[in-house]
């Protein structure tokens, strides 16, 4: 796994947003679909902000 502390945030909270989606569903609760949306678009910015900020050198 990648030592950067940012993208293993990133993937702890990709995990701990899943297991909330999960629990919520299983409550049964009326906005779900907003929050799993809503989750899902900051998780998705991080992580495209994550690829972006993190520069590799080109291979040859």
């Amino acid at each position: 796994m990648n030592k950067n502390p940012v993208r293993q945030a990133l993937f702890v909270l990709t995990i701990v947003y899943g297991l909330v989606i999960g629990l919520l569903a299983v409550l049964d609760v009326n906005a779900l679909g907003l929050i799993a949306a809503a989750g899902a678009v900051l998780l998705g910015l991080g992580w495209g902000f994550s690829g972006m900020l993190t520069r590799h050198k080109p291979q040859n």
